[in-house]
């Protein structure tokens, strides 16, 4: 467009350029509202999710743990159905197996919690911090995962490990501290991280459709769980998930375990299921469903690094509520441990480049040859090549370090 000419007749080419600031692009205020309450959200999300851990571990003590899971997600499910309509149909695929997996986390998270105590099993949930970027190198298209292309994965990752054995097997018991617990609350992770992968690519190309999605998934994990608790409640699963099997083939069991029985329950004295039915719902309603919106909410307005460093104090929460609900302690391992996948959490969400400038990291070297060789730049190369006529082109053109 250098070529063209203003209504004077000079060359757009020969006008000088000044650059003035954007009036629009205003100085952000720390101090404003709008500044701090997608923040203060996000890290009220996650103080809400902290109490999902100790809460779960409770139900779990008093009734099964499929009744107890199957429950909340029928709630959960419920509340967000009024979204499910709103689903675009090219991403109903995607949407259910992302689902599929969510409920993998949720399920994994709860048998986890029968056997472990529920600081731990936050802890051990933080290692979605290198299970997404595995799955984005296994599952992603051209995605690049090498040192100098993601430090800050690959020394989050380190990081998290030594965590991890800290947690596990500083206790002096060495490997047999280790049990079916921990390996289910590992499993949460890849059911989450997995989860995400999908949720992102389809937020990335549509991000007006985060409610339905969520109402997909949370309705998945609800078929799941209505699944293990259809299982579990007629004995064919034997002792998995606890000692409670077969509860629904017992009239008494049947009408505490189930909804609405559980609720109905709640109003006739007895407290352990008085408690119970505030867990199931205050789990069901507010931290699963109601949690989803406003993190959904707060992401649009606050980056995705910004907001892992936020969501990352989800297992400190998790630990205070353990500690002061149901009386978990923490040995040195436990702090050092859980101190180490916080901070590699953290870590995740530096910029690269930072890390680069840190390390002295040389930048990845552009592949040029993947660009020429990809057929919409070939396809939009042939196009002009037939257009321009090269006898067009003046001299200035050729000789201009513009055209370098």
């Amino acid at each position: 467009f250098l070529d063209d000419f203003d209504a004077d007749g000079k060359s757009l080419g020969d006008m000088d350029v000044t650059c003035i600031p954007n009036p629009e692009a205003a100085e952000r205020n720390m101090l404003s509202i709008g500044f701090i309450w997608p923040r203060a959200l996000l890290l009220g999300c996650s103080l809400l999710y902290g109490t999902n851990f100790p809460l779960g571990s409770i139900m779990n003590d008093a009734l099964p743990a499929s009744a107890t899971t199957s429950g909340r997600m029928l709630l959960a499910a419920v509340a967000l159905s009024p979204f499910l309509l709103k689903l675009k149909p090219e991403l109903a695929k995607n949407a259910m197996i992302g689902g599929s997996f969510c409920s993998l986390g949720y399920l994994s998270q709860s048998v986890a919690l029968l056997d472990v105590p529920a600081a731990t099993v936050a802890f051990l949930g933080a290692l979605v911090v290198i299970v997404t970027p595995v799955v984005n190198v296994l599952l992603g298209k051209d995605v690049k995962m090498g040192w100098r292309d993601a430090p800050q994965t690959w020394a989050a990752a380190i990081l998290c490990l030594i965590g991890v054995g800290t947690l596990e097997l500083g206790g002096g018991e060495g490997l047999g501290a280790l049990g079916w617990g921990d390996m289910w609350a590992i499993l949460q992770a890849i059911g989450f991280g997995t989860a995400f992968f999908f949720t992102e690519g389809m937020m990335a190309r549509n991000p007006g459709q985060a409610l339905p999605i969520t109402a997909v998934q949370v309705g998945m994990t609800a078929l799941f769980a209505g699944l293990w608790a259809s299982l579990d409640g007629f004995g064919l699963l034997g002792t998995f998930g606890g000692d409670n099997g077969a509860w629904l083939l017992e009239e008494g069991t049947r009408a505490h375990y189930a909804i609405p029985g559980l609720f109905t329950s709640a109003f006739s004295g007895d407290d352990t299921l008085r408690t119970v039915a505030l867990a199931a719902g205050w789990t069901g309603l507010i931290t699963t469903a109601a949690n989803r919106v406003g993190e959904t909410t707060a992401l649009g307005k606050v980056s995705s690094s910004e907001a892992s460093v936020l969501l990352a104090t989800e297992p400190l929460w998790a630990a205070l509520f353990a500690s002061l609900w149901i009386g978990d302690e923490f040995g040195p391992q436990d702090i050092v441990g859980g101190g180490l996948i916080v901070t590699a959490c953290l870590l995740s969400s530096v910029k690269a480049e930072t890390l680069r400038d840190i390390f002295g990291i040389e930048e990845p070297e552009e592949e040029v040859e993947e660009v020429l060789m990809d057929p919409a730049f070939a396809a939009a190369a042939a196009l002009m090549a037939e257009t321009v006529d090269p006898s067009t082109l003046s001299s200035k053109d050729s000789d201009s370090d513009s055209f370098q």
